[in-house]
């Protein structure tokens, strides 16, 4: 499946919930906290630390070329955000990434306007450590 028809797939399924609910907001809620239950206590180091999050952050590369990462955050709101990068990146090849900054995934992903401008810094920083 292409990288743009893994952010479509994620858009729908978080326009699937009713409007004006907050079922899409517990469905990254829901992510955040398989994430949390999944990240290893040793992999919360400095080297993974995510900067520029107002959370405390971490994104391990399991592996560069094909992209495999592993993400947490100590909210799970960031944390389902990050997940949201392991359902489209993982598997992919590095060059996948390189069209994509931390705002046009969050519009891609249907979630524009929902981010606060401090958690859209550190998704971005998440994205350019996964470039590095």
């Amino acid at each position: 499946m292409l990288v743009s028809d893994k952010i479509k797939k994620i858009n729908d399924t978080l326009h699937t919930f009713p409007t004006g609910t907050t079922m899409g907001l517990e469905y990254i809620v829901d992510l955040g906290k398989e994430s949390q239950r999944n990240y290893p206590e040793e992999d919360r180091v400095e080297e993974n630390f995510i900067h520029g999050c107002t959370s405390n952050a971490w994104i391990k590369l399991l592996n560069k070329d094909p992209i495999q990462i592993n993400t947490v955050s100590d909210s799970v709101i960031v944390s389902g955000l990050l997940y949201l990068l392991e359902e489209v990146f993982n598997g992919e090849t590095k060059s996948s990434i390189d069209p994509y900054e931390g705002q046009d995934l969050i519009d891609g992903l249907g979630l524009e306007g929902t981010i606060s401008s401090q958690r859209l810094r550190g998704f971005a920083e998440a994205i350019r450590m996964m470039k590095e």
